[in-house]
């Protein structure tokens, strides 16, 4: 039975389907209200707020193909725009989080006169690791091609996994607020027919901006306008997803102590205690030298 979403702040809404004739898995997810929770926590500029929201959403598409609760998928961007890095963590449940490099990076608008994500961006690489349980995680690098993150993802799956598929982002900032942001993963299946391959081109081509469609349809409809005219779909799942972070005391104190008796003996050398903050949430954890005495 599909998991019925709810209206809840701070969360999005993702769809899994698939199409009728087995030709295409299809995800879609509004991440409207996750961006803008993550704009709130990192303090992101327009620019920043529109690359970092992209990653987020990609994260989210690619982490609904996961298999197992302790699955994890992450992104990472390294490049040499002005945003620098981000990397970004997603599991099955729709749960992601992210953190940014340079978080006031910004740059005019493009010819176009809309956010200049490719300009930020700039050129290099973009990891995707699979953390699926087995010894060592999957890892995958490709290069960046455009720099609308979209473009670059779709390179990946084709060069990297050997999956042609069609990768929609967009993110839509005004007046210091996220007004749109979604986006939707096409996969191919193998053996998929010609027919639905041209069809899915032709419409593609046709899709125009996609903070539009999300700004004025739901993500059931948005799927729909995507594949009308290409293949009618099942819906396999829908799902909560959030902007939400694991961290707690006890990791932070597990990862303190990795540095050793004499390291901890100096960071309290001038200090009663210790606050070290989390990338991710913003979250602060305070120590004091007592917490390691038994060390």
């Amino acid at each position: 039975m599909c998991k019925k979403y709810t209206t809840n702040t701070n969360m999005g809404k993702l769809i899994k389907a698939i199409t009728k004739e087995n030709n295409a898995r299809l995800y879609c997810v509004d991440t409207k209200d996750i961006v803008g929770e993550a704009k709130k926590i990192h303090e992101t500029s327009l620019t920043a707020t529109a690359a970092f929201g992209r990653m987020l959403t990609a994260a989210v598409l690619m982490g609904a193909d996961l298999k197992n609760e302790r699955d994890l998928i992450t992104l990472k961007l390294d490049v040499d725009g002005l945003v620098r890095k981000i990397i970004v963590t997603a599991n099955k449940n729709g749960d992601v989080k992210g953190d940014i490099y340079n978080p006031v990076a910004e740059v005019p608008l493009n010819t176009k006169g809309k956010l200049d994500v490719a300009g930020i961006v700039g050129k290099g690489t973009i990891t995707v690791i699979k953390d699926i349980g087995m010894k060592h995680p999957y890892s995958g690098i490709s290069p960046i091609v455009s720099g609308e993150i979209g473009e670059d993802l779709s390179y990946y799956f084709y060069h990297s996994e050997q999956i042609p598929s069609v990768v929609g982002l967009g993110v839509l900032v005004n007046n210091n607020e996220v007004i749109s942001s979604g986006g939707f993963l096409i996969q191919l299946l193998p053996g998929a027919k010609d027919e639905f391959i041209d069809k899915l081109e032709a419409k593609v081509n046709k899709i125009g901006s996609i903070t539009d469609l999300f700004n004025e349809m739901s993500v059931l409809d948005v799927l729909k306008y995507v594949m009308k005219d290409v293949e009618e779909f099942e819906i396999l799942d829908e799902m909560d997803t959030v902007y939400r972070c694991n961290c707690d005391k006890d990791r932070f104190y597990r990862g303190i102590i990795t540095l050793g008796r004499e390291e901890i003996d100096n960071l309290f050398k001038n200090e009663d205690n210790i606050e070290v903050s989390c990338n991710f949430c913003k979250k602060k954890y305070s120590f004091i030298k007592h917490d390691f005495n038994s060390l």
